[in-house]
């Protein structure tokens, strides 16, 4: 964002702007500093179960969770059933690359997850998670909420996250 300011001649502005960023992302670890660590198994895709990769483990450690499945910075690649059940996750997080959450739903039946975590949620990947960018800040607000019911910045809409199970 500064290379991309400083090259538009903006400088100030895209300073302004990380500076803004990175104070969301204090607001988010500061809400969650006391909290309980549930483990988190983010999946990107469904049909191989694919982890969430790259930025996604940081969000979850942001939002007070313990990252499973992936380090900061993996590309990840498709795993197995047991891998996701020897992984003990609390809290899963269904992700699918490039798809909505209503179609993730539409293509999910909560029986399928019943019993792999305590809580199963849909979150809009393509929005938040699964590209690049500024909007991975709300992001990790969106998970503060999933994690530990805690509201930072604006609340958290049905359409950003829905709890599956």
């Amino acid at each position: 964002m500064l290379q991309v300011g400083e090259i538009l001649g903006v400088s100030e502005t895209a300073a302004a702007r990380v500076r803004e960023l990175e104070e969301r992302l204090a607001r988010v670890r500061g809400a969650v500093a006391n909290a309980p660590r549930p483990r988190v198994a983010a999946i990107e895709w469904l049909d191989p179960l694919w982890p969430a990769g790259h930025w996604v483990p940081e969000q979850i450690a942001t939002a007070g969770g313990e990252p499973l499945l992936a380090a900061p910075g993996e590309h990840t690649g498709p795993m197995t059933d047991a891998a996701l059940a020897d992984a003990h996750p609390d809290v899963i997080l269904l992700m699918p690359c490039g798809f909505s959450p209503d179609r993730t739903r539409a293509e999910t039946r909560p029986e399928d997850w019943e019993g792999r975590a305590d809580q199963v949620w849909v979150v809009d990947g393509p929005s938040y998670f699964n590209r690049p960018g500024p909007r991975v800040i709300r992001g990790a607000e969106v998970l503060a909420h999933v994690l530990h019911g805690v509201t930072v910045g604006e609340p958290v809409r049905d359409h950003e996250a829905h709890r599956l199970t």
